[in-house]
């Protein structure tokens, strides 16, 4: 898909099994990865404020992407970034949590793909997933299962500060994304697998990083994303208070993002 056929409208494309939409026109073009069990209605609050064409997949397994039979691993996210990122020639990548990790899955492999990159959250990087993670994963996976939208939006809710729960606002985009949850198959890794087995490897990506964690967050530990900004040769961490990232200091990450993938270009 060559960047001068897209508009400022919606439009849904679907290569190789990925599901995956384009918003807006223009450079830079930017593909957004989402987490484990989420969907283009997470990386949305990241891409929508910025300019340029924002590309937002889904991963196979989840959305309307085509199912997985054997469960996924990182090489099979990062096959999905790689096929939406060339179809759409995006030179900016953004990845949260999951999709964190098969960006760097990717970039172990071709480290100068993208020239701009932005790590938002990421859970894992040379070990598997904190106990703190995994009981935080299997509370989630079991009410999926269940399809019980009641506990899925407690367990969500238990990611957001304590202040901001009895909000209106808060309880409507919750239940949406507990009944979209309930809809779902839980996804299930095909392997133990993490997504750098040696952090040497990310020592040629050249292209400047943005890494944004928050505190007190059980799944995505600032440990790993300190280690993540460490291990990249051009990169800036920022952290931010529990919660930051989408609810209390969401314009934080806004002015990081585009300074990151708008400002300067």
């Amino acid at each position: 898909m060559n960047t001068t056929t897209l508009t400022r409208q919606e439009s849904k494309g679907k290569i190789a099994g990925v599901e995956f939409f384009v918003f807006g026109d223009g450079d830079p073009v930017t593909v957004f990865a989402h987490g484990l069990a989420g969907s283009v209605s997470e990386t949305k609050p990241l891409a929508m404020p910025l300019t340029g064409t924002r590309v937002l997949l889904n991963f196979r397994g989840h959305g309307g992407s085509d199912a997985l039979a054997d469960g996924w691993d990182y090489d099979l996210l990062a096959d999905d970034v790689r096929v939406v990122a060339d179809h759409v020639g995006a030179t900016g990548a953004c990845g949260l949590s999951l999709g964190a990790g098969a960006i760097l899955r990717l970039l172990t492999q071709t480290p100068q793909r993208f020239d701009r990159l932005a790590f938002v959250m990421p859970a894992a990087l040379d070990q598997p997933w904190t106990d703190g993670a995994i009981v935080r994963l299997r509370e989630l996976g079991a009410a999926i299962e269940e399809g019980d939208r009641e506990r899925l939006t407690a367990v969500l809710m238990s990611e957001v500060p304590e202040h901001l729960r009895e909000l209106r606002v808060t309880r409507i985009l919750l239940a949406r994304r507990a009944a979209e949850l309930a809809a779902m198959t839980p996804p299930a890794p095909a392997r133990v697998d993490v997504p750098v087995a040696n952090l040497g490897a990310l020592a040629s990506v050249t292209a400047p990083s943005l890494v944004l964690a928050q505190r007190g967050d059980r799944l995505h530990n600032v440990e790993v994303a300190t280690r993540l900004s460490d291990a990249l040769p051009h990169s800036v961490l920022h952290t931010l208070e529990p919660g930051g990232v989408f609810w209390t200091q969401s314009d934080v990450t806004r002015e990081l993002l585009t300074e990151q993938f708008v400002a300067g270009r």
